[in-house]
């Protein structure tokens, strides 16, 4: 299973830019921690050859929020929104 986390970056404008900037860091930061560590056993989950694909990025309040992109198993579903749970993230609508 490959498992893709895209990020969505604010953009930066000369007023905003070094608090956009940190905010930004912090949301790659993230999006490779959960590719990496606290997603990586999903890899072993049948079936096999299925992608997943989370969106990241903030809500207005700068609170990180995920979304998964495309159609996944509901056991998959489940378990990715239990881990986001467990980070304080919450779900895109």
């Amino acid at each position: 299973m490959i498992i893709t986390v895209q990020t969505t970056l604010l953009k930066e404008n000369a007023d905003n830019h070094l608090f956009f900037k940190i905010l930004n860091q912090k949301l790659l930061e993230k999006a490779a921690e959960l590719q990496h560590f606290s997603l990586r056993h999903l890899e072993y989950v049948e079936p096999i050859f299925e992608d997943v694909v989370i969106y990241l990025s903030y809500n207005n309040k700068n609170q990180l929020r995920w979304h998964i992109a495309n159609d996944v198993s509901e056991e998959i579903s489940l378990f990715i929104t239990k881990e986001m749970t467990k980070l304080g993230m919450q779900l895109m609508t």
